[in-house]
């Protein structure tokens, strides 16, 4: 497989990983009596092990799942570190787009003068 494909695999894997992981840390820091956050934890567990067994495979360097987890989380920081400059050049122009444009003449404000 091409490594520029790899490498964006590694980073969309990764990021899931961690939003998974961030998850499960959401669900046991909200527990509360009338919640039961077993079933997704569980089905959350399962897919970050199927991620990881599916970056094990394609690295052939990682010998562990918790290599291959660590491996994973870190190049989805790193995805995610890349993605934000972008995310923030998209807010500044909606950002400045909203705030030049031209209200729309209201005839309901106009007639209660």
């Amino acid at each position: 497989m091409n490594s520029i494909l790899l490498e964006i695999l590694y980073c969309l894997i990764g990021g899931f990983i961690f939003t998974t992981f961030s998850l499960i840390i959401f669900q046991f820091s909200s527990f509360h009596p009338y919640s039961k956050p077993t079933i997704p934890v569980l089905v959350q567990i399962i897919s970050i092990t199927v991620c990881a067994l599916i970056v094990m495979t394609l690295n052939n360097d990682l010998e562990t799942i918790g290599e291959s987890i660590r491996f994973s989380m870190v190049e989805g920081i790193i995805g995610i570190l890349v993605v934000i400059p972008f995310l923030y050049i998209f807010l500044i122009y909606f950002l400045l787009r909203a705030s030049f444009r031209k209200r729309n003449f209201d005839q309901l404000l106009d007639a209660s003068e």
